[in-house]
C-alpha cells in the first residue's frame, strides 16, 4: 500500500519519494507478464513531429498504455495512479488533471543519461511516477535510477513493487546501464487537462 503521508512529506521536503513494497506479487507478476507480451518500439527524445531516435542518449523501449485497456493488472495500475493524482491534487493543489504513461524496457546495456521529465517549451508534465516490476532484483544488477540531487547522487534501485515520485520540472535523473532486462511502468500526472501551453 502506498504510504500517502510519506509521499506528502517527502515530495514537500525534498522533491521525492521513493517506496518499497508498494504492490503485491500478484500485480507485479501480472503487470510483468504483460510487459513481455506488448509490442514495443524504441524510445526517442523530444516530443511528437520533433522526437528524434539517439541510441548514444537512450537505448530503452516503450509500450504506450490506453486509457481503455481492461486488463486487471492495468486496471489495478490505473487505480494507483488515479488515487495518487488526487491526493497529489487535494494536498498541493496542483491541478493536475490528466495522465500519461508506458511501459519501459531497458535491454542489458541500455542506460538512458542525465535529464528532466518536462520539455523546454512545454511545462505540462508535473509529477513523474514510476513503477517497477523487476521480479528476483539484485544491487549486481545494475539500471539505478540516480537522481542528481544538490547533496548528491542517490541511486534507487528499481526493485519489483517500489514506487518512485518526483518533480518531473525540478530532478535532474538517469538510468544507469543495466546488466539485465530492466521493466518499469513511467508515467507523468499532467497539469490544464493535457493541453498545450507554452513558454518563450
Amino acid at each position: 500500500m502506498l504510504d500517502s503521508n510519506g509521499l506528502v512529506k517527502q515530495l514537500c521536503d525534498q522533491g521525492w519519494f521513493y517506496q518499497q513494497n508498494v504492490l503485491d506479487p500478484a500485480l507485479i507478476s501480472g503487470l510483468a507478464d504483460l510487459c513481455h507480451s506488448r509490442t514495443f518500439l524504441q524510445a526517442g527524445i523530444g516530443r511528437g513531429v520533433k522526437n528524434i531516435i539517439n541510441e548514444s542518449i537512450r537505448s530503452d523501449s516503450i509500450s504506450w498504455i490506453e486509457k481503455s485497456e481492461t486488463d486487471p493488472a492495468i486496471s489495478r495500475y490505473l487505480t494507483l495512479v488515479e488515487q495518487t493524482r488526487q491526493l497529489l491534487n487535494r494536498e498541493f493543489f496542483l491541478g493536475l488533471q490528466d495522465f500519461e504513461g508506458h511501459f519501459s524496457r531497458y535491454p542489458a546495456g541500455a542506460y538512458y543519461k542525465p535529464h528532466y521529465d518536462c520539455f523546454a517549451n512545454d511545462k505540462r508534465r508535473a509529477v513523474t511516477f514510476i513503477v517497477y516490476i523487476n521480479q528476483n532484483w539484485h544491487p549486481q544488477d545494475g539500471g539505478e535510477l540516480c537522481l542528481h540531487l544538490p547533496e548528491g547522487e542517490r541511486l534507487i534501485q528499481p526493485v519489483a513493487g517500489s514506487v518512485l515520485c518526483f518533480l518531473s520540472e525540478q530532478i535532474l535523473h538517469e538510468v544507469k546501464p543495466t546488466r539485465k532486462e530492466r521493466m518499469a511502468l513511467t508515467g507523468w500526472f499532467i497539469r490544464n487537462g493535457g493541453q498545450d501551453y507554452y513558454y518563450s
